[in-house]
């Protein structure tokens, strides 16, 4: 007896389409902001560039040379970060060793110590206070998103993309965010 089981899922006919070409463009220092309604195509957008997905068509300069980005690794190489709407860190985790994550190694192989130095003065530089010994996890919403900023610039980031940056923050937080220096 050969009964056809019912579908759990089935899709036919999937395709996948975010609109129409885009053309953007930034200075050195600027700051812009993405605006359109929900399923515009801003996240989209910045996930291209960023790495988290692949473009379909079209090219990317970064200070005027053409570069491939097809992971967040090759946007990061060619000085891109993304700090996402909600944070990616390890809350058991130091914001140090979070910080140092990915970029040095394991953290079981890792001398944070050694590295502490150069992220105080980049934390220092962009102004950006952070309890660097404290678990991520006992942090405030908002510190949590200055360790993920920290983040992006220790491993190179010197395009800074921040997805919807205010969701989780407090009216002071979203303040002090803003406030930050552009430069290092």
């Amino acid at each position: 007896m050969t009964e056809k089981m019912s579908s759990c899922v089935e899709m036919t006919g999937v395709s996948k389409s975010f609109g129409h070409a885009v053309d953007f463009e930034a200075a050195k220092g600027e700051i812009h902001a993405l605006l359109g309604e929900n399923g515009a195509g801003k996240t989209t957008l910045m996930n291209i560039l960023s790495g988290l997905y692949r473009m379909d068509e079209g090219r990317i300069a970064v200070d005027g040379r053409e570069v491939d980005i097809h992971s967040p690794q090759d946007a990061i190489a060619v000085g891109v970060g993304m700090v996402h709407q909600h944070v990616e860190l390890i809350g058991n985790f130091t914001a140090l060793e979070n910080i140092l994550l990915g970029r040095e190694g394991s953290r079981w192989r890792l001398d944070v110590e050694a590295r502490r130095g150069s992220v105080e003065e980049l934390a220092a530089n962009y102004g950006l206070s952070i309890p660097l010994d404290e678990q991520v996890k006992t942090l405030p919403a908002g510190i949590q998103q200055k360790v993920e900023i920290l983040k992006a610039l220790y491993h190179g980031a010197d395009i800074l993309i921040l997805d919807e940056p205010t969701t989780m923050l407090t009216p002071h937080e979203v303040d002090g965010l803003f406030a930050m220096p552009r430069g290092g």
